[in-house]
């Protein structure tokens, strides 16, 4: 019966779609070299293109949207409450500082060490990503190695203003308002 339907739609000159786009879940059929004409295909491919492009610039959106939220993040999670706890001496404000601090610390720990994150290819530029890219990609090693520099020396300052801020809140009270060493 169905061998006849298709004998039927083939006389009656109708097209049969076989769905073959996307090629890992086809849900449609795409076929620019076979179905559209010669002198549109220059035209659908760029289309095509742009289409592909549309998720392609959608994540990096998001990446980069991530990137600015985070920057904006920490100077309400951790450098405003800093700031507040100086200035008023607020055991709550010291408290929201080195809660939000620490994870501070851990992201830029992981982020100078630069294990893969997920799957291949989705790491950070520290020091096992430089060591990896440095005999076959010697530049992109390089700059991996800067990128663990900067993270580290995030980590390291980073790790400097914890132990000073935490000795700060260890004084007596009011150490906000009596000089203190600084140890360089």
């Amino acid at each position: 019966i169905i061998r006849r339907k298709e004998e039927a739609l083939a006389r009656s000159g109708a097209v049969i779609d076989n769905k073959n786009w996307p090629p890992f879940y086809p849900l449609v059929h795409h076929d620019i070299a076979g179905d559209i004409p010669i002198h549109l295909q220059r035209i659908q491919y760029v289309a095509y293109a742009t289409l592909l492009g549309v998720p392609i610039s959608l994540f990096w959106n998001l990446i980069t949207s991530i990137a600015i939220f985070v920057s904006d993040a920490a100077f309400y999670f951790w450098y405003r409450p800093l700031y507040h706890a100086f200035r008023k001496n607020n055991g709550m404000n010291f408290g929201c500082f080195f809660f939000n601090y620490a994870y501070h610390i851990v992201f830029f720990g992981f982020a100078a060490i630069g294990p893969r994150i997920l799957f291949a290819g989705l790491h950070f530029a520290g020091i096992l990503n430089a060591i990896e890219l440095i005999k076959a990609h010697p530049a992109l090693g390089i700059m991996s190695f800067i990128g663990f520099g900067f993270f580290a020396i995030e980590l390291v300052l980073s790790m400097w203003v914890m132990q000073q801020v935490y000795r700060v809140f260890r004084r007596n009270d009011k150490a906000t308002t009596a000089p203190i060493s600084i140890d360089l």
